[in-house]
């Protein structure tokens, strides 16, 4: 169970990422889905892609700093994916407060 601080952090961070022009949603691969509901039941009709934990992950060093975050986001068409990352990767580490270096973006889809 994530605390009230990695769970606020986590929305903040979707927020940020939601807030780029070209990307069109979070979005977790099929990785990152597998690995988060391993051994989990989700509740009938719910989809483990709309929450945004499942595309937002945040890792803390042993001092509780953010160390790392990975985001999953699916593009609009037409635009350059690598520059929405490079975006997507900006507004994360200001949200976060972690160095961009610290954020690694996964292109999953483009629609």
């Amino acid at each position: 169970m994530k605390s009230q601080r990695a769970e606020a952090l986590t929305r903040a961070v979707a927020e940020a990422v939601l807030g780029v022009p070209d990307v069109a949603c979070l979005r977790p691969g099929l990785r990152s889905l597998l690995l988060r509901t391993a051994g989990k039941r989700l509740p009938a009709g719910r989809d483990p892609g709309d929450d945004p934990g499942a595309a937002v992950r945040i890792t803390y060093d042993s001092l509780g700093a953010v160390a790392g975050l990975q985001i999953d986001v699916v593009v609009r068409a037409g635009q350059q994916a690598a520059r929405t990352a490079g975006a997507v990767r900006a507004a994360a580490a200001q949200a976060a407060a972690a160095p961009p270096g610290a954020v690694k973006v996964t292109v999953t889809g483009i629609v």
